[in-house]
């Protein structure tokens, strides 16, 4: 079955395997053939009603949690709703420390105030490592071209420190550029 409607159609081989009651329900409600471009195109709508859901969801939790705390604290405030129901808000705050360079010189000016200083200067940041993927992508270059050192290198990293697991997968649809 070809789809000569769809701009994006492509003829595919039909593995049906995928094709449950609610799959075939929900792509004939939407009038979509039943192949891979109409799954493509079930999933494209469903993708953007849930970011809908998602942006409308965030905006209502965050009118109601307003309604609940007006005071802008952190923390977390149960507030009785009446029938034995609890409304438990919990607010939050990101804490993000500026660029490496800025953080040292606050934490020196930190170190020289008072007694205590240096103490808290030095329990106040953690530095935690960063892998960084283009060096590592650099390193596997160099061992593909034959360096040993490079080769050494990714064996200590692979085995010693570290793990490599599956991330979500994306997927994304892009409409076709417009000629010029």
């Amino acid at each position: 079955m070809t789809n000569f409607d769809n701009p994006w159609a492509t003829p595919a081989p039909e593995k049906l395997s995928w094709l449950t009651p609610d799959i075939a329900a929900a792509l004939l409600a939407k009038n979509y053939p039943v192949n891979q471009d109409g799954m493509l195109m079930l999933w494209k709508d469903t993708e953007a009603a849930l970011k809908q859901a998602k942006e409308l969801e965030m905006e209502y939790r965050k009118i109601c949690v307003a309604f609940l705390v007006p005071a802008k604290t952190e923390g977390t405030t149960n507030v009785e709703l009446g029938g034995g129901y609890i409304a438990k808000a919990v607010t939050k705050f990101n804490y993000k420390l500026k660029d490496n360079d800025a953080v040292d010189k606050a934490l020196d000016k930190i170190a020289k105030v008072g007694n205590q200083g240096a103490f808290i200067a030095e329990r106040l940041v953690s530095w935690t490592p960063n892998f960084l993927k283009t060096e590592y992508t650099t390193l596997q270059e160099e061992a593909e071209k034959g360096s040993q050192d490079a080769k050494a290198i990714l064996e200590i990293v692979n085995s010693e420190m570290l793990v490599i697991t599956d991330a979500a997968p994306s997927l994304e649809i892009k409409p076709p550029k417009a000629k010029k």
